[in-house]
């Protein structure tokens, strides 16, 4: 469990019987401050690493986009020169680098998702720490407070009273919790839109073999560069 989500457990559950368990209950939440400090300060390292890993993938992709223009360049000269085999050998080439393209886009699309969700995580710690260190002082008033009252039971109106605070300070935590609790760990829905997208792109594509799709390639280049010919002749 995270710190912010201990913190909250402690503010939010029976407080008679968790400050019993402190010795110092001020400082146990000073300690709670700074172990929330040092997990922003991992979270910071892990988001430099990760922009690395992005920056890298970007690379890939860029990479391959390259290979994918070279065998259309390739295939071009051929279609030129009249050596159809070897235009579609190039052809084919061309697909195989199309498909590196796309899995290396996707794999930087995941990256970039990573990172952009590890740098809001990192916002909001940050916003919720400034909160929680405005408001330490006065959650150790109460965390003494509430150890000083149970440290007898005094009479029945002192019991009865403790009671009755007891009832109205947990209505008051559910607006306490709400502030202190980042929703780290939230699910994003266009991870399934892609995922939806990505199976109707594969039942709706075109049909056809990949020998199919070279001769279509081809018959393409050849009628584009038909009347170029002609006009080279005129």
């Amino acid at each position: 469990m995270s710190i912010l989500g201990r913190l909250g457990n402690l503010i939010k559950s029976n407080l008679n019987s968790a400050v019993d368990k402190l010795s110092d209950p001020a400082k146990e939440i000073d300690l709670l401050v700074e172990e929330m400090e040092d997990e922003l300060k991992q979270l910071r390292v892990t988001l430099r690493d990760q922009l690395v890993q992005e920056k890298l993938a970007q690379k890939k992709v860029d990479e391959e986009y390259r290979n994918v223009q070279k065998w259309q360049d390739h295939a071009e000269r051929a279609v030129r020169a009249g050596d159809d085999e070897l235009a579609k050998e190039a052809l084919r080439r061309r697909v195989e680098a199309e498909a590196k393209l796309e899995a290396a886009e996707r794999i930087h699309a995941e990256q970039s998702r990573h990172v952009q969700k590890l740098s809001d995580d990192l916002k909001s710690g940050d916003q919720k720490l400034v909160e929680i260190k405005a408001r330490k002082e006065v959650l150790k008033s109460r965390a003494r407070s509430a150890k000083q009252a149970t440290s007898s039971d005094g009479t029945a109106m002192d019991r009865f009273n403790r009671l009755v605070a007891e009832i109205e300070t947990k209505e008051e935590q559910a607006a306490v919790m709400a502030e202190l609790n980042p929703e780290l760990g939230s699910v994003r829905q266009d991870e399934r839109d892609r995922s939806t997208e990505e199976r109707f792109n594969r039942l709706l594509g075109p049909g056809g073999s990949k020998e199919n799709d070279i001769e279509a390639r081809l018959a393409a280049m050849k009628a584009k560069q038909l009347p170029a010919k002609a006009e080279a002749k005129e």
